[in-house]
């Protein structure tokens, strides 16, 4: 136990006090001793100041505390002078204050932060010189090694850096020796190394995690950092890194081409297909899932086109990219063909395809781009029931216009025939042979006069079957009015 005055003092003073050899013969001996301070104690963090360097030896005296019979610990009085044998006065003062000490310290709280201090300074020496000797241990693999390596305490503390890492940041590794680590690490990625450090030094898994540090020229780099957690007993992380800023750069700058392009694919009107040679499905854009009716998740690496088409139509649409129809040289011209929709419909598609070579000529996949037809067919088929329409349109208006010529024309002759053969009725003897036959001349011109009569006066196309099958015109319906 030691007690202090209200004088402030160092770590370094206390653990110089309690090494000192004197302690111990008086704490064994239970009588005074005398010894000369220490000259000269650790200095403080920002360096020795005049005051320290000027201080002139002095002494200690080491007084026993006896509590019951026992002594229990050392009250040590610093005189700032030299002497081997302390004059009567002090001795006399210094044991009354010991038997004073002696007497309050069983319930003395107040030590119990000095004993504690004690105990906190010589451990945290104590786990200082453990670090220091598994580091040296280890020295040789890590200034050996070609990635950036350093090593950090619980609280960040570089404790030690490889030459790989002083070339990755630009600090000399003295330079950031006892300094913190996230001096170089921006502010908002701290947390990140705050995190990964605690796990690091608790023994637990670490996962490769990337950190951005900022080098001596002012420069921020992208590093990958992994953990060896060979120290962790030791309370303390080593962390291997290696600048990936390049690396990650053309990694962005990928990821953002690859946006743009699936952007385009998938605001192409055309549905978009690629596979490898096995068939398995590595594209399948917006448009094919509109028409095929499946989500790209259900079928990209779960598929094969084989799976999109009736039975041996991926097959031929493949003979037809290594032959020399329909393009050749491993291009398809566009086709008519069927797919095989999500619900079983067969959709007709016009479908262009290609396969696709590596450098070395290798195929290593294929890409069929198709138009849905099911539209197009529909517009095809209404076209065709329009022109149909239309050409018996045309027919009737041509029927129409050749019946009322027709029967203008033939109106006159007709005419004159009845006319005549009126004429000749009545100048022919009732008696006469020739008189049926006149008779019937008149009434089968009557009848045709009838139907140019109808005629001229069709309004419609109508027909009725004939002899053989064949189709004529109905004068009887096609001269009726709507209302008949």
């Amino acid at each position: 136990v030691i007690a202090d005055s209200d004088e402030q003092r160092s770590d370094a003073e206390f653990a110089a006090l309690i090494g000192a050899p004197a302690l111990r013969d008086a704490m064994t001996s239970g009588e005074v001793v005398v010894v000369p301070a220490p000259t000269a104690t650790a200095p403080p963090a920002d360096g020795p100041d005049t005051e320290s360097r000027d201080k002139p030896p002095g002494t200690w005296a080491m007084f026993p505390l006896v509590i019951r019979r026992k002594t229990r610990g050392v009250l040590v009085a610093e005189l700032p002078y030299l002497v081997e044998e302390l004059p009567d006065v002090v001795m006399l003062c210094g044991r009354a204050a010991a038997a004073l000490v002696a007497v309050i310290l069983p319930g003395a709280k107040v030590l119990e932060p000095l004993r504690e201090r004690t105990r906190k300074t010589t451990l945290t020496d104590v786990h200082r010189e453990r670090r220091l000797r598994a580091i040296e241990r280890y020295r040789a693999f890590i200034d050996s090694a070609s990635d950036g390596i350093v090593v950090l305490d619980t609280a960040g503390t570089v404790l030690y850096m490889n030459r790989a890492a002083e070339q990755v940041t630009g600090y000399a590794r003295d330079g950031l020796a006892g300094k913190a680590w996230s001096q170089i690490v921006p502010e908002a990625q701290r947390p990140v190394l705050w995190r990964q450090l605690a796990l690091a030094t608790q023994s637990r898994p670490v996962e490769n995690f990337d950190l951005d540090l900022v080098t001596t020229s002012g420069d921020r780099i992208t590093v990958s950092v992994a953990s060896i957690g060979i120290l962790a007993e030791h309370g303390a992380a080593i962390f291997a890194f290696r600048d990936v800023t390049l690396a990650r750069e053309l990694e962005i700058e990928l990821r953002r081409t690859s946006e743009f392009l699936e952007r385009i694919l998938n605001s192409a009107v055309d549905g978009i297909i690629a596979a490898d040679m096995r068939g398995t499905i590595l594209l399948f854009n917006h448009s094919a899932e509109r028409i095929c009716g499946y989500r790209a998740t259900d079928v990209i690496g779960k598929m094969t086109v084989t799976e999109l088409y009736p039975s041996g139509v991926a097959q031929e649409i493949m003979r037809l990219l290594r032959s020399s129809q329909r393009g050749g040289g491993g291009r398809l011209e566009p086709v008519r063909r069927e797919l095989k929709a999500a619900n079983s419909e067969l959709i007709p598609v016009s479908i262009s395809a290609a396969l696709v070579f590596d450098d070395a000529g290798r195929e290593i996949a294929t890409v069929g781009i198709f138009s849905d037809l099911r539209e197009r067919l529909r517009m095809e088929e209404r076209l065709a029931t329009a022109q149909e329409k239309l050409a018996i349109s045309e027919k009737q208006v041509v029927a129409i216009e050749l019946a009322g010529a027709a029967a203008h024309e033939l109106n006159q002759p007709l005419t004159s025939v009845m006319g005549y053969a009126q004429i000749m009725l009545r100048k022919l003897d009732p008696a006469s042979p020739h008189l049926r036959a006149l008779e019937t001349i008149l009434a089968e011109s009557e009848r045709m006069a009838a139907i140019v009569r109808q005629l001229g006066s069709l309004t419609r196309y109508e027909t009725k079957s004939y002899v053989g099958g064949a189709q004529i015109i109905d004068l009887d319906r096609s001269a009726e009015t709507p209302d008949e």
